[in-house]
């Protein structure tokens, strides 16, 4: 599974058909990132995944890479008529999205209810 720097809890959203929420803790980085987004695309390929909300309130850090997967991840979905979008980034986690211009790329919510109620609409 993931390496022991990073947890991940994943669960459906019940009242959105195909929509996921995946919380990350820890520090997503080039020891773990590979990991998510085989993690996500099986759960594309075998669990029906469409939209995915990612909270990463509970997220240290993120380095490059782990912003490369994020953005693949991302590109993944949109490119098959889903949804992405990150909730409650820490100071120095949005600081590192800000400085390559992922913020413009990533839709970014402060709370869970804000970003599903964001599919909804």
């Amino acid at each position: 599974m993931l390496d022991e720097t990073m947890q991940m809890k994943f669960s459906q959203v019940p009242e959105l058909s195909g929509c996921f929420l995946l919380a990350l803790e820890g520090d997503l980085d080039s020891f773990n990132a590979q990991d998510l987004i085989k993690f996500v695309q099986n759960m594309f390929e075998k669990e029906g995944l469409v939209h995915l909300v990612a909270d990463f309130s509970k997220l240290r850090y993120i380095n490059s890479t782990g912003l490369g997967a994020i953005l693949r991840i991302s590109k993944m979905l949109l490119s098959k008529k889903g949804s992405f979008g990150i909730v409650g980034p820490n100071e120095n986690v949005f600081e590192v999205i800000e400085i390559v211009g992922a913020n413009r790329l990533l839709k970014i919510y402060e709370t869970k209810e804000e970003a599903l109620a964001s599919l909804k609409s």
